[in-house]
């Protein structure tokens, strides 16, 4: 793209921004209350338009596309927020305590917070699909509950709460190992 084509999306898309400004932050304080974080959203929003302008994918509604992404990032937004203040909640539903072998338990309070870190970045790299059942999951919600909040089939949910359990049970069982078992399993 030309340094000309360039510069005339980004005076079309400015100005969008400027027509519909005020449109945008009443929709995001709806559903934003601090004004802080609200501001933070509104960025986000502007930047997310800009990019989609700036790459030159058509859009045949502006004003609706640009709404839709103010709504999109609101729920990010929580999304964000939820996980990062559920960090610190009681995982001990996706752990077999019978089953956890090796020398350190998981009630010892000196490892209940490595460990606790230890099992979400196990969940996370299974990808947000999953995140999203374990932090409702943990949180008390049952699969009939989960199902509704996420939109998903609740076989989906148990399926998703199974794949949890095992890839979780099955990185307690590897990380408490004793190392001579780990080394000789590596051979």
């Amino acid at each position: 793209m030309r340094a000309g084509s360039y510069n005339r999306n980004f005076d079309k898309t400015a100005t969008l921004i400027k027509a519909h400004g005020k449109l945008l932050r009443q929709t995001i304080g709806t559903y934003i209350q601090n004004a802080h974080d609200a501001e933070d959203v509104f960025q986000e929003t502007t930047l997310n338009i800009l990019e989609r302008f700036r790459i030159g994918k058509p859009v045949e509604h502006p004003k609706a596309f640009m709404l839709q992404t103010a709504r999109n990032e609101c729920v990010n937004f929580y999304r964000r927020t939820e996980r990062e203040a559920n960090r610190d909640i009681d995982l001990s539903a996706f752990i077999n305590r019978g089953g956890f072998g090796g020398g350190v338990s998981i009630a010892d309070d000196q490892h209940q917070e490595v460990v606790a870190q230890e099992i979400w970045d196990v969940v996370a790299e299974m990808g947000s699909i999953y995140l999203d059942v374990a932090e409702l999951s943990v949180k008390g919600f049952t699969a009939p509950e989960i199902s509704e909040r996420l939109g998903v089939a609740e076989g989906t949910v148990k399926s998703r709460l199974r794949k949890i359990r095992e890839k979780v049970q099955e990185y307690l069982e590897i990380s408490a190992a004793p190392l001579n078992d780990q080394k000789s399993s590596s051979q």
